[in-house]
């Protein structure tokens, strides 16, 4: 195993991508960021902008913590909960870079590309890294070093079975309310991975996801609606619901579920008919602190033994090269990676759609 990309093996790579709820205004144009050096702005400090829940909370166990340690740069972590890529071309339009560092998910990364909000690492940073992480781990590509591969995720149904007595195992029997009953969540703090959902519900096939049909998915999620007890917008939200009981089946990452079965051994997963998401560490264009933060990015390259440690905290895979020298075998065949059934999402051909996508979204849920 080494990047999410490179061994997708049997997933069916669908052209879509993930985008954002949370769309805060226009879209910023902006100018690819240029091949710089890593210098400009202090290095003392590191604002980190994190997904939120489990999935930073196993970040900060296995990497911010000790980075913080081995450099003395100070690492304070915020938690927008999504929207990076919005909420990133807001700051730049008030000339108010907030954060140094996105633990971006997919689909904000590719916004985040195709708006040019972010810097493009240095070369001497691909020079240094490139042996030490997977092929295809430097994104888009080697002529494009603007994201480095980490943390991979499955938007999935899982399945309370002590509160629900026939579950639904893919996403037309989570939207079939009749013929599998119960309480229902929904994630909604990116309306692809609602949109996608959706029509995986309708019975659309992930060839014909893209582009997506707009109508046929707010439809979808209509007539769904009154069955829907939880439109989370944070994966700590998305988690309390299944762990409350607030939710018998819920549509969320399997980060956030597999931290949900640690109090919940009633949940089950079902992964067919899962989207798996383009992630990454990337640096605002204009941030205070990129040197700290490009530095950040080398230091997590060069430590493969706490990559381990966080695939095995949360199992989700990252960047590093030959991870399966690290990984046990019982981690590596329990990875996103190695499930059938699931669609690998191309993040660049769904942020053309993202404003779209938000507007509508936001429609169904306050209407």
């Amino acid at each position: 195993m080494s990047s999410q990309r490179t061994h997708a093996r049997g997933v069916r790579r669908g052209r879509i991508a993930v985008l954002a709820l949370t769309a805060m205004v226009a879209t910023v144009t902006a100018a690819c960021g240029s091949d710089s050096d890593s210098g400009g702005g202090g290095s003392d400090s590191l604002v980190i902008a994190g997904w939120g829940g489990s999935f930073t909370a196993a970040n900060k166990e296995a990497f911010y913590d000790q980075f913080q340690k081995d450099t003395g740069i100070k690492v304070t972590i915020a938690t927008p909960g999504g929207g990076f890529a919005a909420k990133v071309a807001a700051q730049r339009a008030g000339n108010n870079i907030e954060w140094d560092l996105l633990e971006a998910p997919g689909g904000d990364t590719s916004k985040l590309v195709l708006d040019g909000n972010l810097e493009k690492f240095p070369a001497s940073l691909v020079t240094e890294i490139t042996p030490l992480v997977a092929d295809g781990a430097i994104r888009p590509g080697p002529s494009e070093p603007y994201y480095l591969d980490h943390g991979g995720t499955v938007n999935l149904i899982g399945c309370n079975t002590k509160l629900v007595k026939k579950c639904p195992t893919n996403p037309r029997e989570f939207f079939d309310v009749k013929s599998f009953p119960g309480t229902r969540g929904i994630t909604a703090n990116n309306p692809i991975f609602t949109s996608l959902f959706a029509l995986a519900g309708d019975g659309v096939q992930p060839q014909q996801y893209f582009p997506v049909d707009v109508n046929r998915a707010m439809n979808a999620l209509k007539r769904i609606k009154p069955n829907v007890q939880v439109w989370s917008t944070s994966p700590a939200q998305m988690q309390q619901a299944v762990v409350d009981g607030e939710v018998g089946i819920m549509q969320a990452p399997n980060t956030v579920l597999v931290s949900a079965m640690k109090q919940v051994p009633e949940l089950k997963l079902y992964w067919d008919g899962g989207l798996l998401f383009d992630e990454g560490w990337c640096v605002p264009k204009g941030a205070k602190n990129k040197e700290a933060a490009f530095k950040f990015v080398k230091w997590y390259a060069e430590h493969r033994e706490l990559q381990a440690k966080f695939t095995e905290k949360i199992y989700s895979g990252t960047g590093g090269r030959d991870m399966q020298k690290y990984l046990s075998p019982e981690v590596i065949k329990n990875l996103p990676i190695n499930k059938t059934g699931v669609t690998l999402v191309d993040g660049k051909a769904g942020a053309k759609q993202q404003q779209e996508l938000g507007k509508a979204l936001r429609e169904i849920l306050v209407g």
